[in-house]
């Protein structure tokens, strides 16, 4: 399958697990698939790729109606979990993602921003009654010269 095949099936496929409405714009109005396809590591995209080579096996794009795809897709979350799973992360994570949709979260008054550092998120104080529960027996120091990276520990 071709990576522009593989992209307009994954926007089908994204417009069912998150259908537009006036305020929010469906996935395949952003383009979400060739999206994800830039961004994604390979075992991601040869797992959506498996994804979708599935459903179209099981007659996804000979499925005329919104409830017969959603049926497609329900019974493709039972029988293939994982890659569900994965499909379903993919196209949340890279949905939300999107200028167009922070801009509508922001809109209705949520504090969202694509990468929150430097700024962070406002949050309340903390009170006694929030860090009661902590352990504070199992504090663990670890000496500045032994922090590392996984890279050069793995080396």
């Amino acid at each position: 399958m071709r990576t522009d095949d593989l992209a307009s099936s994954l926007d089908a496929l994204a417009d069912v697990l998150i259908p537009g409405s006036e305020e929010w714009p469906a996935p395949s109005e952003l383009m979400l698939g060739a999206d994800l396809l830039g961004r994604l590591r390979e075992r991601e995209t040869k797992a959506l790729r498996a994804a979708v080579t599935t459903l179209v096996a099981a007659g996804w794009f000979t499925s005329g109606t919104v409830a017969e795809r959603v049926a497609l897709m329900s019974e493709f979350a039972e029988r293939e979990p994982v890659l569900f799973e994965l499909l379903r992360r993919c196209v949340y994570y890279g949905y939300y993602a999107q200028p167009r949709v922070v801009g509508v979260l922001r809109a209705l008054g949520y504090d969202f921003n694509e990468a929150p550092q430097p700024r962070g998120y406002r949050m309340d104080p903390l009170t006694a009654k929030d860090v009661a529960g902590v352990d504070t027996r199992r504090l663990v120091w670890i000496p500045a010269d032994r922090v590392g990276t996984v890279l050069r520990r793995a080396s």
